[in-house]
């Protein structure tokens, strides 16, 4: 009985990985599709019993901009201008993983939060590959085929190519923003 016991004790928590994204609208307005995966993994995945045999992996991938100053052809512009610029980006990456740890401490899920940059669904798989969990879950926004073409689908690239499960929650259609910028 007391190997059960301490083997139980031991055992590792089921890690799930959730990549989150903002809103286009901005930060800290996390995505519909990123709450609904955080949704589905709170009530679908997890049992009240059993919650504490898990860990919520969460992270947003920043996409960075060379300059930081995207729209503009020229700027004068100081080193110092540009770290605040840096700085202050991190900080609403920040903001936006507030949002998710804040649900998890909520429902007494442990989990970890933090920030990367590059090409989302590059370095979804990277993050997946280093960090080895049992489940990735991502949200879709339902982007039909053109829109695929442009826009890339990050879900359905991850799904090919990260090396562990992908659940790639989508969302219902009457879950549809009437102003897609919410999205």
């Amino acid at each position: 009985m007391a190997e059960q016991e301490s083997a139980e004790s031991i055992r590792p928590k089921m890690q799930v990985m959730l990549a989150v994204s903002h809103s286009i609208k901005g930060y800290p307005k996390p995505s519909v599709s990123s709450r609904n995966a955080l949704d589905w993994i709170l009530t679908k995945l997890l049992r009240p019993c059993c919650k504490k045999e898990y860990k919520i992996l969460i992270f947003h991938v920043q996409i960075p901009d060379e300059d930081g100053y995207e729209d503009m052809d020229s700027i004068y512009t100081t080193v110092n201008d540009i770290r605040s610029h840096h700085k202050t980006e991190k900080q609403k990456g920040l903001a936006l993983l507030e949002y998710f740890v804040k649900r998890c401490n909520e429902a007494e899920v442990d989990c970890e939060a933090w920030l990367s940059k590059g090409d989302p669904k590059l370095v979804i798989c990277k993050e997946a590959k280093e960090r080895q969990p049992d489940l990735l879950v991502l949200g879709s926004r339902g982007l039909g085929t053109l829109q695929r073409m442009f826009v890339g689908g990050s879900s359905s690239y991850c799904a090919k190519n990260a090396p562990c499960p992908v659940v790639i929650i989508r969302r219902d259609p009457s879950e549809t923003p009437s102003d897609p910028l919410d999205d």
